[in-house]
């Protein structure tokens, strides 16, 4: 095909025509009905399409794809765990059901060619006739489903999960034999918070029952109200239909937390000893609870209340508006940094999300928080990934100019980070600011 770049040469290298068209057809292809069942491949997707954009060749290999995706060792034998290959095999089966259905009409194609890892993107065939979008395609990603009596609870599809999930993988992390940190573990955030001998390491997920309280009502949720349980009572939806209000303790039965947190937690396991994690919903901690452990927050003030004993004062807030558009707030700008920092899709039709990383201290001596959360989905999920990447601690460490990260400063990071559907890539710090101990 005389419009091919001369890179389809060689079938092992990805190709992109060009680099707005990629961004824009893997995103149509993530934000589908169809992938929003599999996040895995989701992120399988995302990455490829990263590695594209960038023409790193070397990091589509089996090898890096298993380790980098995966999570396998960085040594594992690829031969002896087929993870990649398996993992391949159903997404060309998913990209084939997208094209055959949701994506029928997509000026687009997107591929992966047998043998290789590599994405190829080119233009719908021209004796693809154009289809009706399926009812599929236009599906809302919240759905109400009836329960037994008049009752009726919500259901988000794709995008939440019954925490007691994250609190089975999290219990298999813990029976696995805890392996020797890796190198490249030891250097990434979450290394500020391995845990001293008799400490665990607590993970709050956050809470998407007081989200959508939120949602619906347009009222944020105090942290004494979410310890109270206020919110959940019928009279405080009121400003909603009274049928909904009715609803509430069915709608709000279930501790229910986002998707993404199952593949956030894997990672953290792989930065701190598995057998140290404790994964905790929100609404079943008390303060004593913070008294001795270190603890990670994942989420914003209004995902998870507690997040609210600990960045009132901090310079980045995360803020709704009267139009509840949540976004990230600079207190105090420097030079070139903006006041407001919203959610927007550039040229390409990529997502450009923000999100907050604070490292604090505890509320009593010897322990010390992480703070990871934005005003999204996407913006959260690249606050946790961040914390994970190997160069983490490296690149804080130089921003504060410091040799060791036991010289850092306590702190707080404005990220802004690039996402293809809910799949965050690209991740930089573009402010930072020291924060006083208490």
């Amino acid at each position: 095909m005389s419009s091919r770049p001369p890179l389809l040469e060689d079938p092992k290298r990805p190709v992109a025509l060009d680099s707005e068209a990629l961004p824009l057809a893997v995103q149509r292809i993530l934000a589908s009905s169809i992938f929003q069942r599999t996040h895995r491949l989701s992120q399988l997707l995302a990455y490829m399409a990263e590695r594209t954009l960038e023409q790193d060749f070397e990091s589509l290999k089996e090898a890096v794809i298993g380790h980098r995706v995966f999570h396998r060792p960085a040594d594992y034998n690829p031969a002896e765990d087929n993870i990649v290959r398996s993992n391949m095999h159903q997404l060309r089966l998913k990209l084939a059901e997208y094209y055959a259905t949701t994506g029928r009409t997509d000026p687009w194609r997107v591929s992966v060619p047998k043998g290789s890892y590599g994405l190829v993107i080119e233009p719908r065939p021209a004796d693809d006739p154009p289809a009706m979008e399926s009812p599929e395609a236009a599906s809302l990603s919240h759905t109400v489903h009836a329960k037994t009596g008049p009752a009726r609870r919500m259901a988000v599809s794709g995008s939440l999960v019954l925490v007691a999930v994250a609190l089975i993988l999290a219990a298999y992390l813990i029976s696995k034999p805890v392996r020797a940190a890796r190198p490249s573990a030891a250097r990434c955030l979450l290394g500020l918070l391995v845990p001293n001998p008799g400490q665990r390491l607590m993970v709050v997920v956050p809470d998407a029952n007081v989200q959508l309280y939120q949602r619906l009502t347009g009222h944020t949720v105090s942290l004494q109200d979410y310890l109270e349980h206020r919110f959940l009572q019928p009279s405080a939806l009121r400003q909603v239909s009274p049928a909904l209000a009715d609803a509430a303790p069915a709608l709000f039965h279930e501790s229910v937390t986002q998707s993404f947190v199952l593949d956030v937690i894997p990672r953290f396991a792989e930065a701190v000893p598995g057998a140290t994690l404790s994964v905790r919903n929100p609404d079943a901690l008390t303060m004593k609870d913070f008294e001795k452990d270190n603890a990670v927050l994942i989420s914003g003030p209004y995902g998870d209340p507690w997040v609210q004993l600990y960045d009132r004062d901090l310079n980045f807030q995360i803020e709704t508006d009267g139009n509840r558009s949540a976004h990230i707030v600079n207190r105090n700008p420097r030079g070139a940094e903006r006041q407001e920092y919203y959610n927007f899709m550039d040229r390409s039709n990529t997502t450009v999300c923000y999100a907050r990383v604070a490292y604090l201290p505890g509320f009593t001596a010897g322990t010390h928080v992480l703070l990871a959360g934005g005003p999204h989905v996407a913006s959260t999920e690249a606050a946790c990934l961040f914390l994970t990447r190997p160069e983490s601690m490296d690149s804080v460490r130089k921003l504060f100019h410091v040799t060791s990260p036991q010289q850092l400063p306590y702190f707080e990071l404005l990220m802004e980070a690039r996402a293809l559907g809910n799949a965050p890539w690209q991740m930089k710090i573009v402010a930072a600011r020291t924060v006083a101990s208490r």
